[in-house]
């Protein structure tokens, strides 16, 4: 059986089951802050449209970014570090090339929420197909 809190009994409250349950779900604060990092991370435009590149158009560089996002090489590799720092993305050597690639995750999942009203759908170059049947593993 839930109850309010002893730590909080003396607080006025309406709905005791209500404010058991949103206690509960609010338990681990460390993924709450977690996952409040990656909101704030995904909540920059800039960095939230290097995201949506790497996840529809595949692994790039800086340069290539860049272009794509309309941002200087120094922003974006600025900004990849960022990523990179809260495990957004990974970077991988291809010859002399450096690309970035987009981690699973919350910000994996997050991103599918906002391509579905943020991304123009069409025929991707890259994939030689449409984007949606992509798969994104």
């Amino acid at each position: 059986m839930h109850k309010v809190p002893e730590a909080l009994s003396g607080a006025r409250v309406i709905d005791p089951d209500q404010v058991c349950d949103a206690v509960a779900v609010l338990s681990d604060g460390v993924k709450v802050a977690e996952a409040a990092t990656v909101l704030d991370v995904l909540g920059e435009a800039n960095r939230l449209s290097l995201l949506l590149a790497l996840q529809h158009a595949g692994d790039l560089c800086v340069s290539d970014l860049a272009v794509a996002v309309g941002m200087s090489d120094s922003a974006v590799s600025h900004a990849l570090r960022l990523l990179r720092a809260h495990g957004m993305v990974t970077a991988h050597r291809q010859g002399r090339l450096v690309r970035y690639r987009l981690t699973d995750g919350l910000a994996r999942r997050l991103l599918e929420v906002v391509s579905a009203t943020a991304v123009s759908p069409g025929r991707l170059h890259a994939h030689g197909g449409d984007d949606t049947d992509r798969d994104h593993a």
